[in-house]
């Protein structure tokens, strides 16, 4: 896991396409200076916000999709 600082999010520094994906939509859906960003995997993005409640935004390749998930879940799990 490793958390993102305000500059790797502003410069869209991740290590995937798939959390560049994930993080373009946080930015645009929320006001992601509020969060603490984590990358957990190839796929997801970890967010937590002042009230210390954490959230999962999972991209999914074939359906292009980002999901939210309260917890995080393994990508076998979920089969889109």
């Amino acid at each position: 896991m490793k958390r993102l600082t305000k500059e790797n999010i502003l410069k869209n520094q991740v290590d995937t396409i798939e959390q560049f994906k994930v993080l373009d939509y946080l930015k645009k859906q929320l006001s992601i200076d509020d969060f603490t960003v984590y990358l957990i995997d190839r796929f997801t993005i970890k967010v937590i916000d002042k009230n210390k409640e954490q959230g999962y935004f999972k991209y999914y390749t074939k359906t292009k999709s980002v999901d939210f998930y309260e917890k995080n879940i393994k990508n076998k799990e979920v089969e889109r």
